[in-house]
């Protein structure tokens, strides 16, 4: 796995606002940019780097690029989504499992790099500012952090850890790759969600010593909560003042296709339906 280094920022302050007590915090994050270590000078001969969205994206003549991904691989499409899944899955349910920390793997933050035959091979993360989360409960592993480290990073519930990769990673790229591949490969939704469930018990059965941590990190609930960040600025928030930023608003839960292969629907209904 590539961690994308953060190499420098600069934040300029609202001269008055950044003084005011309970500011919104929107006046407080105006102007500022961030260095961010590029993705090539991790990459060997004949590597390329696409971010995991792009895997969503289809050309005008209607044709996805995984389709076209998956031609020229040479696998067929199963071994092409199970090497996918191999690349994703350990790093970052490591992090989860072992240290209690999350990044969020959606669409724009993952990347992921293909060899020559494009063959997806490894896993880069980057954007650490705001999205890099721990658990709050008292983990060995987060009891040393260094100085001015635990102050800053957002402490979280474990359900709420899980999150990051059910809603950003699961619900927000996945819920579409499956039936794309379904629609245009012939690959079963169905068992695009079996294969998944899998490949996270194989991560589980190779660490034995975390057993403890696999419950704690509930990754198999029978339903999870579903986040709307629209309902914060439509119906929630809007666009008034508030001195913090708000966590997703959430509204109703969703059947979890992780719970049980047992409970998965027949081929050709969709497992995970937008909100509406």
């Amino acid at each position: 796995m590539i961690l994308l280094g953060e190499i420098a920022s600069v934040t300029v302050e609202h001269p008055l606002y950044r003084d005011l007590p309970d500011a919104p915090y929107q006046y407080k994050e105006l102007l500022g940019a961030i260095w961010r270590e590029p993705l090539g000078r991790h990459l060997d001969d004949g590597e390329r780097g696409r971010t995991l969205a792009a895997l969503l994206q289809t050309g005008s003549d209607g044709r996805a690029l995984t389709a076209e991904l998956v031609a020229r691989s040479g696998l067929d499409v199963r071994d092409w989504v199970d090497r996918l899944f191999a690349v994703m899955l350990p790093p970052l349910l490591h992090f989860l499992y072992r240290y209690g920390l999350v990044f969020s793997p959606h669409g724009e933050n993952a990347i992921i790099v293909f060899d020559q035959q494009d063959v997806p091979v490894r896993l880069a993360v980057k954007d650490f500012v705001d999205d890099v989360n721990i658990s709050d409960r008292p983990l060995p592993e987060l009891a040393d952090l260094p100085d001015g480290i635990g102050e800053v990073l957002l402490r979280e519930n474990p359900d709420y850890l899980c999150q990051f990769l059910h809603s950003g990673l699961f619900i927000g790229v996945y819920r579409y790759l499956a039936p794309l591949l379904e629609d245009q490969l012939g690959f079963p939704e169905a068992e695009f969600w079996e294969l998944l469930r899998e490949r996270i018990l194989d991560c589980q059965r190779r660490f034995p010593e975390l057993a403890d941590r696999h419950e704690l990190f509930d990754l198999f609930a029978p339903r999870i909560d579903r986040l709307c960040l629209n309902r914060n600025r439509l119906l929630l928030d809007g666009y008034r003042d508030r001195p913090d930023r708000p966590h997703a608003a959430v509204h109703g839960q969703v059947d979890n296709p992780l719970h049980s292969a047992a409970h998965l629907p027949a081929q050709g209904h969709r497992i995970v339906t937008p909100a509406p």
